[in-house]
């Protein structure tokens, strides 16, 4: 039989993969930009490529089609958050992290997908939870119905729109789960194998060594919860972290595998194929469906599949139409960063592939090449997600991709498979965790090199633009030097680093300074950037107060504001060191973030106030800060300093007080127009040591003592301060009760404007010289 070939659109379903996310965008983002770059990326194709009229009339249907498909994937919740009682089906996703159950739900009958987080009461819950809540089963539970926040940070994570893009409203705050209610409610093919990759997770956790057993769920099942998050984090600096989730390298190794050995085995190509294009299906569920696998697995359907009806697929045709069947079917997965890497990284190696990897003989060349086509073509996806990129990432990838690829996998997998035959040596175990660990233990060491990564921030939107123009143009520069089997000339590797040189040097030409109130829940974190980047500073850095727990109810890692609010926000901001980290006393809502900060910033001073004692946090991160060569500086009434036009000058501690609060570093700023007084936990008898101690004190904006504790901002201290401004850094719903009403209306008498962080978020003001405006991050 004749191989048919897609004539006329055969190589050119790129354009229309292009298109369709041109459509989605439109509706999605903004109607007339996107829509100027679709009439914009006709005419290129009318007058460059020649297109024939039919291709072009097919693009625009394809075009208009998924702008349909955007304008129609709309969701509306049939709940108004009152709601008290629910009957659900755990669909996915769930998991137990030390006494937390957080679990993707189906309310029935609404048949609406909820979120449910349920604190569990006893161990002995737990382990049931753990062993018999699969996907599946329904319980009954009660609870209270609350809205996924927004993101109340500068370049955070938004948690509301990730799940809204998932068609997700709420989250129920489960405080009764009725475990003797569950029964299965459904048994298909799906929840049956969701059910099964849950257990084996579970199975692999409990008879395999630690490091084997999250690196074994990882690579077998796509699941890293069980990774330390600090072997992870190592990962992540080396730019090796995709190795820990199943990728398309690995889908395309395991089919080629599986092949191979049914072929030895004596099956028929034509069986084998029906196979490979049964099982793929199936593994794409069972690793949890996650974009880069289900990509992997739709292209490898797609050219088998056309291969059995005698088509002519190209690679390129078989991920555009991946792209597009993907896109249709859930028009919001173009905002998951795992679809967006995927796609960038697999469309430049295919597109890269005829000449740029053909021209490299060596398997370590080709591999260093297509590590490089993919790190480039991926900096747009990984700096506005991450806001760093890895500078030795090709070196690790040549180390540990076929590391991974050819030893670790291969291992892993055939471990498992002799567990499940019940054949599985102790022994066995016990190497395998040796050589885990001294891959973990390798991948750790790289990532201390100072320069394992570099910070970039969040790119500014033009440099952005720039940044993916400049991309495929330095590629097509490259594919011509190599046509013409020429030397590359070391300036066209410029070509796309230009754009994150232009990031780097943007601080120091920037006229613009900011002061940002960083919502740490209950904490102060406040961050002061002077124009033209002559200083960064960071008052405090945010934390939370350690309460007991037993074994059974420790998470896998501890919350901490530093690591999950401050360092990624300085990051955004492009802060790779800090010129003063100003603790102004011992309490760990104020400094419990500082070791975070530490690991992953340059600390040039460490400011915290003369005291007699200090609190064992204190200690801990004044010892890091030595051995790091941090500069450190106690201050009392009098410090100061001067920088970029503006003016500091400590005003407390005076004395040493008997409570810590009141021995809090008090600091005077003259900067952006207006006096700024920081005041940390200072309490009523610092406010009177100061207010005896300095004469008269004239500001413009108070951040308001210990959160706006009834113990502090005195009806003296205020009237002597006469803020017109007051900023009250507090966590939503806070269990202490601040602000205190008396604070609030003490304020409200001397007619201060009121700013909260548990209301408004984080609170902004960029200034530009002596003037400048307030901003907030919640509307």
């Amino acid at each position: 039989m004749k191989s048919i070939e897609m004539a006329p659109i055969r190589g050119q379903l790129f354009y229309f993969a292009a298109v369709s996310l041109l459509g989605l965008l439109t509706i999605k983002q903004n109607l007339f930009l996107y829509g100027a770059v679709f009439l914009l990326a006709l005419s290129y194709l009318i007058k460059v490529k020649k297109l024939q009229s039919p291709i072009l009339v097919l693009l625009t249907g394809c075009y208009a089609v998924f702008m349909a498909a955007g304008y129609f994937d709309e969701f509306e919740t049939v709940y108004d958050g009152s709601e008290k009682d629910f009957l659900v089906l755990f669909d996915d996703g769930i998991k137990v992290d030390g006494d937390l159950l957080t679990a993707y739900t189906l309310s029935m009958p609404a048949d609406e997908r909820l979120i449910i987080k349920y604190r569990i009461k006893t161990s002995s819950e737990k382990e049931v939870i753990e062993k018999f809540l699969t996907p599946g089963i329904a319980c009954s539970v009660s609870g209270v119905l609350s809205s996924p926040s927004s993101a109340t940070n500068p370049n955070a994570f938004d948690y509301k729109n990730y799940l809204e893009r998932d068609k997700i409203s709420w989250i129920l705050e489960a405080g009764q789960l009725s475990l003797d209610t569950c029964h299965r409610q459904t048994e298909s093919i799906l929840t049956e194998l969701k059910g099964y990759r849950q257990k084996e997770v579970l199975r692999i956790k409990e008879n395999y060594p630690d490091e084997t057993s999250a690196l074994a769920a990882a690579l077998i099942f796509g699941e890293r919860d069980l990774f330390n998050p600090e072997a992870e984090r190592s990962y992540q600096k080396i730019g090796i972290v995709h190795l820990l989730a199943i990728s398309g390298l690995h889908v395309g190794l395991l089919t080629g595998m599986l092949y191979f050995i049914s072929i030895r085995l004596g099956v028929t190509k034509e069986k084998t194929e029906l196979m490979l294009m049964a099982f793929l299906p199936l593994y794409t569920v069972m690793t949890g469906l996650a974009p880069p696998v289900v990509r992997a697995a739709a292209m490898l359907l797609l050219l088998i599949g056309s291969k059995r009806f005698s088509v002519q697929m190209a690679p390129l045709d078989a991920i555009s139409s991946a792209f597009m069947i993907m896109a249709f079917l859930q028009p919001d997965i173009i905002y998951d960063i795992g679809f967006q890497l995927s796609y960038v990284v697999s469309f430049s190696l295919i597109l890269s592939a005829p000449i740029i990897l053909k021209s490299f003989t060596s398997f370590a060349r080709q591999t260093a090449a297509a590590s490089f086509t993919a790190q480039i073509s991926s900096i747009p996806v990984i700096l506005s997600s991450f806001h760093e990129v890895s500078v030795i990432s090709i070196f690790a990838n040549l180390l540990f991709v076929p590391l991974f690829s050819f030893i670790m996998l291969p291992l892993l997998l055939s471990s498992y498979i002799l567990f499940i035959l019940g054949l599985l040596p102790s022994f066995v175990l016990i190497l395998l965790e040796t050589l885990v660990h001294n891959v973990n233990f390798f991948a750790a060491s790289l990532a201390e090199i100072p320069v394992s990564t570099l910070v970039i921030g969040r790119m500014e939107p033009l440099i952005l633009v720039l940044n993916i123009l400049l991309i495929p143009m330095f590629f097509y520069k490259w594919e011509g030097v190599l046509t013409r089997k020429a030397k590359t000339p070391l300036w066209i590797f410029a070509i796309p680093l230009l754009p994150l040189f232009m990031q780097i040097l943007w601080p120091y030409i920037n006229p613009y300074g900011k002061i940002v109130f960083l919502d740490v829940g209950q904490g102060d974190s406040i961050f002061i950037r002077l124009p033209y980047n002559q200083g960064n500073y960071l008052i405090d850095t945010g934390g939370v107060v350690p309460f007991a727990k037993e074994d059974w109810q420790q998470g896998r890692s501890q919350y901490d504001p530093g690591k999950k609010i401050v360092v990624p926000f300085l990051k955004s901001e492009g802060i790779r060191s800090l010129d003063k980290l100003i603790l102004t006393h011992g309490d760990a809502d104020h400094i419990g973030g500082a070791m975070a900060l530490f690991e992953e910033l340059d600390i040039k001073q460490l400011i915290i106030p003369r005291a007699p004692d200090r609190s064992e946090v204190e200690n801990r991160i004044i010892e890091v800060a030595a051995k790091q060569g941090t500069e450190i500086q106690d201050v009392q009434l009098g410090s100061g300093w001067n920088s970029g036009g503006g003016d500091f000058l400590i005003l407390n501690p005076i004395q040493y007080p008997a409570e810590r609060n009141d021995g809090s570093i008090v600091l005077l700023a003259n900067i952006g127009g207006k006096k700024w007084l920081f005041t940390g936990d200072l309490g009523l008898e610092g406010e009177r040591t100061m207010e005896k101690a300095i004469k008269q004190l004239d500001i413009d904006v108070l951040k308001v003592g210990h959160h706006g504790s009834k113990n502090s901002s005195s009806e003296n201290f205020l009237e002597w301060t006469k803020p017109e401004y007051a900023i009250i850094s507090v966590g939503k719903k806070n269990r202490y009760g601040h602000p205190g009403k008396e604070v609030l209306e003490r304020l409200e008498d001397i007619g201060a404007i009121i700013y909260r962080t548990d209301e408004d978020g984080a609170i902004i003001y960029k200034f530009k010289g002596k003037t400048g405006t307030f901003s907030f991050q919640l509307p």
